[in-house]
């Protein structure tokens, strides 16, 4: 093209965040930004709501906190296989096992029964799991604590006064109403591969099949709002009632972005989007230590906005758009 138009001037329009990485290579061919469109403008604007973020539950912080590349390539590949799952299981033994250890796992299936329930603007809701056995034991263990929480509200409510008790019954009648559902791609031998660790994942299955999950989940009416995700649905995907995003597996950079923008989309009364990070990994959302910007958002802060945690991360100054950043290079 270089050869065909040697005046020519090259633009370049982007939707994804350019970190250092990138950011040269792209400057070699397209020059510095003209004009760029951040999230900061997008929330002033309207366009997006603001994302919020906790890290409370439970108290994990891997000892390791930069997971190597290959740990990332592994988890963020479509899905595992068995070579796959036995190398993740030999480098990564300790921090696999940790994340998906059942006490834990239990913990953050309590928190995700109240804290979606509790929200102001419930909306909908994803659990992002680390692998496909652990997306299918948290909807087990959900379902089971949503019962138990059902069951535990409608014992009190004859204690409560008639204000309280209009608002806990319209709450016990949402969390009845409530649909959820596992969505993963299917695998080779994936049933026998479920079995043997004690799971079912026919069923779970047989829904993906006959039923359009994508549809019921963007329709805000829909009583579908909790979906255990591994990979799909990640990106490229809007469901703008979604209001509620537990990561709890390892990831960064345009994954990681792409990931929480799934709870910026303005909807109704939503005000702001909630991103629960179980695991304390600095892939997650805190910028690494080893960059001296990142110095004063180390400790994680309920209510600190995400982007302004992104900005002093080691993007391209104020990139962090999911719209549009403009570079030009000249003739």
């Amino acid at each position: 093209m270089r050869r065909a138009l040697p005046n020519a001037a090259f633009v370049a329009f982007t939707g994804t965040p350019l970190f250092a990485t990138d950011a040269e290579k792209t400057k070699e061919v397209f020059g510095d930004y003209v004009s760029i469109y951040d999230f900061a403008q997008s929330i002033e604007d309207g366009a997006t709501v603001p994302l919020y973020y906790e890290n409370r539950i439970p108290e994990l912080q891997l000892a390791n906190e930069y997971l190597s590349d290959e740990l990332d390539r592994v988890i963020e590949e479509a899905d595992l296989d068995e070579d796959q799952k036995a190398r993740l299981a030999q480098v990564f033994s300790r921090q696999y096992h940790l994340i998906t250890r059942d006490d834990r796992l239990d913990k953050i299936a309590d928190h995700v029964v109240r804290r979606v329930a509790g929200r102001g603007y419930r909306g909908k809701a994803m659990y992002i799991a680390i692998d496909k056995a652990t997306a299918l034991r948290m909807y087990e263990k959900v379902r089971a604590r949503r019962t138990a929480e059902i069951k535990r509200l409608q014992t009190a409510l004859p204690f409560r006064s008639n204000d309280d008790r209009a608002a806990a019954e319209a709450k016990v009648a949402w969390m009845k109403a409530t649909e959820m559902a596992v969505i993963v791609s299917s695998g080779r031998n994936e049933q026998a591969d479920m079995a043997a660790k004690g799971l079912d994942i026919t069923p779970r299955r047989r829904r993906m099949i006959d039923e359009d999950m994508e549809a019921k989940f963007k329709d805000e009416g829909d009583p579908f709002r909790l979906v255990f995700l591994r990979a799909m649905w990640l990106t490229g995907f809007d469901a703008p009632s979604c209001s509620t995003i537990y990561l709890d597996k390892p990831m960064k950079n345009h994954s990681l972005m792409q990931t929480i923008a799934r709870a910026n989309r303005v909807c109704g009364d939503k005000e702001a989007g909630l991103i629960v990070t179980p695991t304390r990994s600095r892939h997650s959302l805190l910028p690494p230590k080893r960059n001296p910007i990142a110095a004063p958002w180390r400790k994680p802060i309920l209510g600190s906005t995400v982007f302004n945690l992104l900005s002093a991360w080691n993007c391209s100054p104020r990139s962090i758009g999911f719209s549009i950043a403009m570079a030009s290079s000249p003739p």
